[in-house]
This record gives structure tokens, sequence and C-alpha cells, in this order.
């Protein structure tokens, strides 16, 4: 039998997405403020729509993070919650330089040719 799903907290994805259209139309108005201190003429409906597109755009950005966050978090499968390695390493890599022959004769000719 299949463990039961846990529920979407709709309420919390909402406010996601409320707080990345937020960070949009901040981005929005910044790039407002940029592009008023130069010499371009832009009309003020490319403004409303740059708003409109970043407002947009970061609903939507924050609204999939927290979706997929949830989702994964819900998950039964053990491999969404492994704990993502940390540095350093248990088992250091060798450098590039590393030769595991040992150090090279300096007479010796490169397999270059």
């Amino acid at each position: 039998m299949a463990a039961p799903q846990a529920r979407l907290r709709t309420r919390v994805i909402l406010l996601a997405a409320a707080i990345g259209a937020g960070l949009g139309a901040a981005i929005a108005f910044m790039l407002h403020a940029v592009v008023t201190h130069t010499p371009v003429e832009v009309s003020p409906r490319t403004y409303v729509i740059f708003f409109v597109i970043f407002t947009a755009f970061g609903a939507v950005a924050g609204l999939a993070l927290e979706t997929v966050r949830q989702l994964q978090a819900g998950n039964p499968d053990p491999a969404y919650h492994r704990y993502p390695r940390t540095f350093p390493r248990s088992s250091p890599r060798p450098s590039p330089r590393h030769n595991p022959e040992g150090p090279r004769d300096p007479g010796q000719s490169s397999d270059l040719g």
C-alpha cells in the first residue's frame, strides 16, 4: 500500500509567490531608476510592461520554488532526503598535476611526440 501523500500548503506557496512578486517589482523599480538617469528616452508604456513582466516572473519563480520544495519534502523516496555533501570531502581527490607514477625523469621524452 502506498504511503499517503502530504498535502501542499497553499498559503505558504502563495506567500512565496507574493514575496517573489515583491522582489520582481523591486528589480523593475531599480531598472526604472537606472534607465531614467540615462539619456535614452523610454515611453511610460514600456515601464509598465517591464513592471508587469518582472513582477510576474518573480511570482512564478517563488511559486515554483516553494511548490518543488514541498513536493520534495513530502516524497517518500529516500533519495530526496539525502543530506548534501559538505566540504571537505572524506576522500580527497588528487590534484590535476599529481602523477601517480612518481616524479618524471627530466631526460625522459614526452608522449606528445
